[in-house]
């Protein structure tokens, strides 16, 4: 009796210290996390995978999402019922893996200093 209730303590204690941990954020444009839930990383439960989904509008990249899913489908090029928007989700199983940054942020800031540049012309 004693062995089964140790090794029951021992296989929750080897759950709790492999939860995985990913990013959290609902919104995140520009490489900033808009509207993020009470914390930027959350612990996935068991079964669960971090999981990142960016939102097009035709090749240009609106926003991307991070969260945990359970489970988490991957996809590319699905539409959005709603909108009409194409978004691509992936899936991973370690610690924040889902926190790449934007490599999109260069197109805002291109864009913005062209905007800049003629605004200061006319």
């Amino acid at each position: 009796m004693k062995s089964l209730l140790f090794m029951s303590l021992a296989l929750g204690l080897i759950a709790i210290a492999s939860a995985l941990t990913c990013k959290s954020c609902r919104f995140r444009a520009l490489s900033f996390c808009i509207l993020k839930s009470s914390s930027s990383e959350v612990d996935c439960p068991s079964g669960g995978n971090c999981s990142s989904t960016k939102v097009y509008l035709g090749s240009f990249n609106l926003f991307d999402k991070q969260s945990c899913d359970n489970p988490c489908v991957e996809g590319k090029n699905k539409t959005d019922s709603t909108f009409g928007f194409q978004y691509d989700t992936t899936c991973c199983n370690t610690n924040l893996c889902n926190s790449g940054t934007s490599a999109k942020m260069s197109v805002f800031v291109g864009l913005g200093m062209g905007l800049l540049w003629l605004l200061n012309v006319v």
